[in-house]
């Protein structure tokens, strides 16, 4: 249902009101897309698997069972909080985030290379 005009006239309103007093605010608001946001978290997910991973590895050297639970926690914890980001992310999005990412060129052409590699032995 949209708006009516008076409720846009409002909304309007308050939106300059906010960029008057918080312009720093306003500018981060507004650049701040729900992709962006959820991609942050994605790798904050990712980060705390990898801590969790490496405490993992100093509960192999140490042999402290709090340490290796602690460990362990922390990499579940990590994995889901990622699995949960990327899955409201959705397919069709991670196939263009895929495309425009920086190593997706550097991938591509290695793939390319290897299957020429392959045609030219199996010749």
């Amino acid at each position: 249902m949209p708006l009516s005009d008076r409720e846009q006239q409002i909304l309007q309103e308050i939106e300059d009101q906010l960029y008057e007093q918080d312009p720093e605010f306003a500018r981060g608001v507004s650049s701040s897309t729900l992709q962006s946001h959820l991609l942050r978290n994605v790798r904050r997910g990712i980060g705390a698997f990898l801590a969790g991973f490496a405490i993992l590895v100093v509960f192999f050297i140490r042999t402290e069972l709090v340490i290796g639970i602690a460990a362990f926690l922390l990499m579940l914890a990590g994995a889901v909080y990622t699995y949960d980001n990327v899955r409201k992310i959705g397919t069709e999005q991670l196939r263009v985030l895929r495309e425009q990412a920086p190593l997706s060129d550097f991938v591509s052409r290695v793939r390319t290379r290897l299957r020429e590699m392959g045609n030219r032995e199996g010749s």
